[in-house]
């Protein structure tokens, strides 16, 4: 080989290489619409609910609840669980935009095997959901995702999970909302995508908030 192409692919290799390098590592995962999905600023920037029939208490927690991104996660002890509905967690309000497509994302568990659902709404009436999905939690982390496109505009928009109708407590972390496709952004995780229950939006108002 030409000593000249020789001595310029040994010097062009190791360029390429560090380019890619240098483009893996400062890569940013999406902007998150939500605040304070880690929760380490406690409970700020969420709501909760919870109806008469129901009783619940959301506190954050620490190193015990092994969280997965930060020092704390969400956790909702449950000792009424009253109808679905009556035990829900959210943050609000924010603008999603008609033709965007968005991905709705979070770690959950449960103190033993149970369903909860996660969704994304109007604030208001009449409630329009627009994408909506009950996910299944372990004793273990686990992520979850939806993925949709919204058909109108709403500066009014909420991001949330509903948890009653059954007594066992959850936990949460690292909850995001951001525009595109899912974004991996913690090494060795393997999330489990959910499919909008209606890709239109539905209405909400006859199951109450």
């Amino acid at each position: 080989m030409n000593k000249g192409i020789l001595v310029y692919t040994c010097l062009l290799v190791p360029v390429l290489l560090f380019g890619f390098v240098t483009f893996a590592h400062s890569a940013k995962p999406p902007e998150n619409i939500l605040k304070n999905g880690d929760f380490d600023l406690n409970l700020e920037g969420w709501h909760h609910w919870t109806h008469a029939d129901a009783a619940a208490l959301f506190q954050t927690e620490g190193k015990k609840a092994d969280p997965i991104v930060g020092k704390k996660v969400a956790y909702v002890k449950i000792s009424k669980a009253g109808e679905l509905w009556h035990i829900q967690l959210y943050q609000q309000p924010f603008t999603l935009e008609k033709g965007t497509t968005y991905t709705y994302s979070l770690w959950a568990k449960s103190e033993k095997p149970r369903s909860v659902v996660m969704r994304i709404l109007h604030q208001g009436d009449p409630w329009n959901e627009y994408a909506r999905k009950a996910i299944n939690l372990t004793e273990e982390w686990k992520e979850f995702f939806i993925t949709f496109k919204m058909p109108a505009d709403d500066v009014s928009s909420r991001a949330g999970i509903i948890m009653g109708a059954e007594k066992v407590d959850v936990w949460f972390d690292h909850i995001r909302l951001y525009e595109g496709e899912y974004v991996a952004d913690i090494e060795g995780a393997e999330p489990q995508a959910v499919e909008p229950s209606n890709k239109l939006a539905t209405t909400w108002a006859a199951l109450k908030r």
